[in-house]
């Protein structure tokens, strides 16, 4: 005889079969090549094939619920069509939560790109800033053009200069990091803690809400060494605010302008990303200027660099 907690594993097992075969359906009736739904230990997972292009969408079940993630290059085309069309079509996990009055948001940008630094914004947001913004399009960064984004960008640091905190990590800084830390979610953790201090010692705003990354504790650890006294929501989706989809923007224009300068400086059209194309580009730096100057321009834990020392 199955136990409740039996039942209720198997019931949000079910959803997020349910929930899964939604999306191969949705993908399919657009003409997208999707395979069968195959089940592993924690979640199920179907790919995505388009061209050389491969995306793999998961749906996790566990005792709080199913949680729905899409994985792939985040500066893809394809990747910013289907999430796009993923979460316009089905409303999944979403949650019922007021964005608080009075919060500092923050999100980061460049943990998908082998070429680049490490950004992670801060925005002190409250009622007065939303009115001061509603001229403007605030939304996620990743369903903004690179023009929208510069634009939007350049109205918040003139209108908001003093809500803005930004820890801008470049390569080679990075690289010495994740040497000493051995893991990207810790870099983070830490930049996103010390770009919010920033902000609380000025504004004292005491809820934070920051998208999600890891795990909850680990975040509430780092803050709690600089904060004394916080309410945190950790919760995917989380430019669905509009203090985190400014920080989203603001984070995402400095990689842009980073590739735009080091492009120039170059005379090479470095990409975002990790494609290809981005190893072939990395190995004419690395053919024209040297290993060092390359290794300050990228992500050396990246499989693209064994590709290229190859």
């Amino acid at each position: 005889m199955q136990s409740s907690f039996q039942k209720h594993t198997s019931k949000i097992e079910q959803n997020a079969l349910e929930e899964i075969t939604k999306v191969r359906n949705l993908l399919q009736k657009d003409g997208y090549i999707v395979d069968e739904p195959t089940k592993k230990q924690y979640n199920y997972e179907i790919n995505i094939n388009v061209g050389k292009d491969k995306l793999k969408f998961l749906v996790y079940f566990g005792k709080k619920g199913i949680k729905s993630v899409l994985q792939g290059n985040i500066n893809s085309v394809l990747y910013k069509k289907l999430d796009s069309l993923i979460n316009s079509k089905l409303n999944f996990h979403s949650e019922e939560i007021t964005e608080p009055e009075s919060y500092i948001g923050s999100d980061e940008s460049g943990k998908g790109d082998f070429f680049g630094p490490l950004v992670v914004a801060a925005f002190a947001f409250d009622s007065g800033v939303r009115e001061n913004l509603s001229d403007l399009n605030i939304k996620d960064s990743k369903e903004l053009s690179d023009d929208e984004i510069r634009k939007i960008s350049l109205s918040i640091k003139k209108r908001f200069p003093d809500r803005i905190s930004v820890i801008e990590i470049q390569p080679k800084r990075y690289n010495e990091l994740y040497e000493s830390f051995k893991n990207l979610n810790s870099i983070l953790i830490w930049a996103h803690a010390k770009a919010i201090e920033e902000l609380q010692k000025k504004f004292g705003y005491t809820e934070l809400v920051i998208d999600k990354f890891c795990s909850e504790d680990l975040i509430r650890t780092e803050l709690t060494k600089k904060i004394n006294n916080f309410n945190l929501l950790l919760t995917e989706k989380a430019e669905r605010f509009k203090g985190v989809a400014v920080a989203s923007i603001i984070a995402r224009e400095r990689i842009l302008n980073w590739f735009e300068t080091k492009s120039r400086q170059l005379k090479v059209d470095i990409p975002l990303g990790a494609s290809e194309n981005v190893n072939n580009v990395a190995s004419h730096i690395k053919n024209k200027f040297g290993s060092d100057f390359l290794s300050e321009l990228i992500k050396l834990h990246f499989k693209n660099y064994g590709n290229i020392k190859e």
